[in-house]
């Protein structure tokens, strides 16, 4: 297999988002190949990474021509960081090519009732903002940064490798020391630049991923449409006195923070979710507003990153789902409650259900703080929970559906599909595996809608929305 193959004009984008292009061989032969970063219409020669199921797969070494006209990239760090990818190309061509990696997420999955419904496809929906819509971030601390050749040609000048900012491609010992981010509002990018330079001077150890040592470990930021802040500081290691230092003088600099709060983290993997978060100062939780919904965030909760959007996407969801006063509705994979909640003044009753048992009390005091009765939230794994929910509140008409990336459970697909509930709206922030599951409905279901949200401007990740009607 060569290294590098020129003159590849790439056709299409496939379902993850990447760019599609044809290889014909020595003997007449043909390959496809799948090129991260191109887009349709480009024209470039490709550097090979390897081949996989007869696919060849590589990355752009040089663009030749392009149907999207390029722009200058906003960051510094475009082309080294992997979160912004297409930043170098206009909003509204972005969005074409969110809309084709939905399409192609359907033909792919090689079913007749999806590729036909994908003629009939929603215009996406834009986001408000463009720049500085995610609500949370998270930066990792390294003590060996990523370096980028010029640096590496004068290795031997660097004395402090330290890094705080997002890991680089593929690395997770290498961090990309930022020098901005431009995807979260006001105060982030203070109070990440104000810890960097604090640790630096004050010669504090940064995390090393590989030999799982360091004081510093990660940095997690949430801003919310109120006003509220959250800081949560989570430390590789127990040191009483440096944690305080370093709490102290965050907490001065920025009076500002509603919630700040640390972790001790001394296992192998960087999650918050299995270790205890103590709160420094300030309130347990910051207000996110969804609507006329107050939501209480705590630090361990998951809630939608562009929450303008949200409301969008939620507003879209409902209004598909076209419920009505007496509705019996079950939110699957229900969070911290913001859809179910969101439906509960357009029908009698709601019924969450969530496998993460602090999703599931912030959801309850959600619905206490906004003044909810009709609805009720269940821990559990959905596929466990369901058949005991039917059993005490009936067949609901509509169910609500909102899995991980990694889609439904096998186990919860079949027992949604024996509902065979009137209608079930399904989001996803993967059309991949939404398109997987959607298999499992389509001998009792028709899809009569699909809409597209643009919930992560530049990048090329998209959400989406499927209405299925029991035929």
């Amino acid at each position: 297999m060569k290294k590098e193959l020129a003159g590849i004009r790439i056709s299409r984008v496939d379902s993850r988002g990447r760019g599609r292009g044809t290889y014909t061989l020595p003997d007449g032969q043909e390959r496809s190949v799948a090129v991260t970063g191109a887009l349709p219409g480009d024209l470039v020669d490709v550097r090979v990474r390897r081949r996989k199921a007869g696919t060849i797969l590589g990355d752009i070494l040089a663009l030749h021509e392009s149907a999207c006209s390029r722009r200058e990239p906003r960051c510094s760090h475009f082309g080294s960081c992997g979160g912004c990818t297409l930043q170098d190309i206009s909003y509204a061509d972005q969005l074409l090519l969110k809309q084709a990696t939905v399409e192609a997420a359907f033909r792919e999955a090689e079913l007749d009732e999806l590729a036909e419904a994908v003629p009939g496809m929603a215009p996406i929906l834009a986001s408000p903002r463009e720049f500085g819509y995610r609500n949370k971030l998270e930066f990792s601390f390294g003590a060996e940064r990523w370096l980028d050749e010029e640096e590496i040609l004068r290795a031997g000048e660097i004395t402090d490798r330290r890094g705080l900012g997002f890991h680089a491609p593929g690395r997770f010992d290498r961090v990309l020391d930022l020098e901005e981010c431009h995807l979260q509002p006001h105060p982030s990018e203070a109070i990440r630049s104000f810890l960097g330079d604090l640790a630096r001077e004050a010669g504090y150890t940064f995390y090393h991923a590989r030999e799982h040592r360091g004081l510093l470990r990660l940095l997690i930021i949430r801003t919310a449409l109120t006003g509220d802040l959250m800081v949560t500081i989570m430390f590789g290691e127990d040191e009483p006195r440096q944690r305080e230092e370093i709490l102290q003088a965050l907490g001065q600099a920025f009076p500002e923070i509603t919630s700040l709060n640390y972790v001790i983290n001394t296992s192998l993997n960087d999650s918050i979710y299995p270790h205890r978060v103590v709160l420094w100062r300030g309130e347990p939780g910051i207000t996110e507003k969804c609507g006329d919904l107050l939501l209480g965030i705590h630090p361990k909760a998951f809630y939608q990153t562009n929450p303008e959007q949200a409301l969008r996407l939620y507003q879209s969801a409902l209004a598909l789902a076209q419920l009505k006063p007496q509705d019996l509705l079950f939110d699957l994979y229900s969070g911290i409650g913001s859809i179910a909640l969101s439906a509960a003044p357009r029908v009698g009753r709601v019924v969450g259900i969530e496998s993460v048992d602090d999703a599931v009390q912030a959801a309850r005091e959600n619905a206490r703080r906004n003044g909810i009765g009709n609805a009720s939230f269940e821990a559990g794994e959905v596929e466990k929970v369901l058949p005991q929910v039917i059993e005490r509140e009936g067949v609901p008409r509509v169910v609500m559906v909102d899995p991980p990336r990694a889609g439904m459970h096998p186990a919860a697909r079949t027992a949604l599909a024996g509902l065979l509930p009137e209608t079930i709206v399904y989001i996803s922030c993967n059309p991949r595996t939404q398109a997987a599951d959607l298999g499992a409905f389509l001998r009792d279901y028709g899809i009569e809608h699909i809409q597209p949200v643009d919930m992560f401007p530049q990048t090329r990740h998209v959400e989406n929305i499927v209405l299925l009607r029991r035929r």
